[in-house]
């Protein structure tokens, strides 16, 4: 499936922050979303980074199903060896991941063996990323490459 036309019902629907696609590998359509991965590393921060994605009319990647965790995982794995920072955060209580975007709670997806587990104590690690192992549970002031999600149908 080409994504050409889906790229440009994206640049109708964003406007000009489209033209700043170029940093960014797009992925397949998965579902009703496609996936934008930064080429670069940006200093991670929760709110920061999500209006990055928000400003080409997504949001910080929101892994709903075990089905979308493996989808992205192979996009990522595919893209890059790098580790990709996601949206879900359990900063407000430990051990309670929630979608940064929406606060909605993550659902039980597959962990990288061992994890989460705080490791490095206070202030902990209370943000997310994912790669071929799984997702692991990692301090929010990385600088790393993060990962943008765009619903395509409503």
């Amino acid at each position: 499936m080409s994504l050409l036309p889906i790229l440009l019902l994206l640049g109708a629907l964003v406007g000009p922050s489209f033209q700043e696609l170029p940093s960014y590998t797009v992925s397949k359509l998965f579902q009703d979303s496609i996936y934008f991965l930064s080429k670069t590393d940006v200093p991670f921060n929760l709110e920061n980074t999500n209006q990055l994605c928000k400003n080409i009319g997504g949001y910080l990647v929101e892994i709903d199903s075990v089905e979308e965790q493996f989808f992205v995982a192979d996009f990522v794995e595919a893209t890059t060896s790098s580790l990709v920072m996601t949206g879900e955060t359990d900063a407000a209580k430990e051990g309670l991941f929630v979608h940064f975007n929406s606060q909605k709670p993550m659902p039980a997806l597959k962990w990288k063996s061992g994890n989460p587990d705080n490791w490095g104590g206070n202030p902990g690690e209370d943000c997310m990323n994912i790669n071929r192992y799984g997702i692991n549970d990692l301090g929010c002031d990385r600088t790393l490459r993060y990962l943008c999600e765009l619903k395509v149908v409503s």
